[in-house]
């Protein structure tokens, strides 16, 4: 092998020689370094080495890009790597793995929460249920959009400051601070929030993209856990049937008589707090004793008797626009912060905390008093049917869910100490002889 020692214009006259695809010409200065030279006329530096008894042979780079100068200070630096023994091409994959995992640290590391949990959600989608997404969805909105009924807007979800932040700054303390922020106003959401990020936390954590850069036991932490409302915590928020006495007292003597209807309207048809505050007057059949709720689980709604009690206090409300609970001072028309009077209400009767939504949770409780039904209880809350005979078969009229709802209403005033209302005989259409046996004998279980 002959040796040359190389200069710029040495170079630049080396030529394949006849016959052969490609010649190499090799320097006498830098050790293992040498031109090839090709028969299309292309020139590249290479280095040539024997390593562990093998020849290794390097491509340096095209003469047009490398200077002879570097082109023989990187020849004389895989020299030295060889000579130790390492491979020049195995060090270089190291260090190139090695800048990788920095470039996605620190990809990583700039990374929002909104960027793992989107990931998380399109991960999922395919495999949840349409209601499972919605409440992932629901609980991490930013807030502020219209909503599909009504003229309001919606609500920022209790995950979105989460969302908001970087996965590095998930911590313990963070935690616990949106915990706590969150439950002083929204207990249940907050705790179902918790649950949701928890997993989805999890899941993160055995991602590669972000595992690195986040705290993956902070969601377990004691500290946070405390902060989370138990869901043992939920069968406290009802009234007892000792409380009716204080509740209703209290409630009916609310200087807001819309307010004071709209509360007892939620204890006597177990309806959710929205359901109800979106009722319109073109909802309400005095004639038929009916009201027509807008309902979470079906889009069509849901149509419900009208109790004779909750009729009275229906018909004794102003009519001053489409809504049943109206409100001059807020911007919908519509009633939109009942939570203050009613803790009003709880305060001047000594009782416990109890939220609009456990005014429902009474309804199913309290129903079982008169032994109704548990499949005419979830008829009128709403509720999806869970039974393959409840989905299929059973089909409920509305005069058959009166007898019973008609029933708990004269009890819950009973409990209360208030008068029943007397049913007016022309109140409804006559009924055959069949469908009066038939209530006839529901009445009697």
């Amino acid at each position: 092998m002959k040796h040359t020692d190389f200069s710029v214009k040495r170079v630049e006259g080396f030529r394949c020689q006849p016959g052969k695809t490609q010649s190499i010409y090799w320097d006498g200065y830098a050790p293992g370094l040498g031109v090839r030279v090709t028969a299309a006329g292309s020139k590249s530096y290479i280095f040539e080495a024997w390593l562990h008894g093998r020849s290794m042979r390097i491509t340096i780079g095209d003469l047009r890009t490398w200077t002879l100068g570097k082109a023989q200070a990187e020849a004389t630096r895989l020299k030295t790597l060889t000579d130790q023994g390492l491979d020049p091409r195995r060090v270089k994959a190291e260090q190139e793995a090695i800048a990788e995992a920095a470039r996605l640290r620190d990809k990583s590391e700039a990374a929002l929460v909104v960027d793992a949990w989107d990931a998380y959600l399109e991960h999922h989608k395919k495999r949840w249920g349409k209601r499972h997404l919605a409440d992932h969805r629901n609980l991490s909105q930013a807030g502020g959009a219209k909503r599909k009924r009504g003229k309001e807007l919606t609500v920022q979800g209790v995950l979105y400051p989460l969302l908001r932040m970087r996965m590095a700054d998930i911590t313990t303390n963070a935690l616990i601070e949106w915990q706590a922020k969150e439950v002083a106003t929204r207990a249940n959401n907050a705790r179902q929030g918790f649950e949701l990020f928890r997993t989805f936390w999890r899941w993160a954590a055995t991602r590669p993209e972000y595992s690195s850069v986040m705290a993956a036991g902070a969601i377990d932490d004691k500290d946070v856990r405390e902060e989370v409302p138990s869901r043992k915590s939920k069968k406290f928020d009802v009234l007892e049937r000792a409380h009716l006495v204080p509740w209703f007292k209290a409630v009916r003597g609310l200087s807001n008589p819309v307010v004071s209807a709209y509360l007892q309207a939620l204890i006597l048809t177990g309806a959710r707090r929205e359901e109800m505050g979106e009722l319109r007057w073109a909802d309400v059949d005095l004639k038929w004793n009916s009201l027509w709720i807008k309902d979470k689980v079906a889009e069509e709604g849901r149509k419900i008797p009208l109790t004779p009690y909750l009729a009275e206090l229906l018909t004794a409300l102003p009519r001053k626009n489409k809504w049943v609970f109206s409100s001059t001072s807020a911007k919908s028309g519509r009633i939109a912060e009942p939570r203050i009077p009613h803790n009003r209400a709880l305060s001047v009767a000594g009782l416990e905390h109890v939220t609009l939504h456990g005014l429902r949770r009474t309804f199913a409780s309290l129903a079982e008093w008169v032994e109704m039904p548990r499949g005419v209880i979830a008829q009128i809350m709403g509720h999806a049917p869970n039974a393959t005979a409840e989905r299929h078969y059973i089909n409920r009229p509305l005069e058959l869910l009166a007898v019973w709802h008609n029933k708990y209403e004269s009890w819950i005033l009973e409990q209360a100490g208030l008068k029943t209302p007397a049913k007016e005989s022309n109140e409804k259409a006559p009924e055959s002889p069949p469908e009066r046996r038939a209530l006839r004998l529901v009445g009697s279980r």
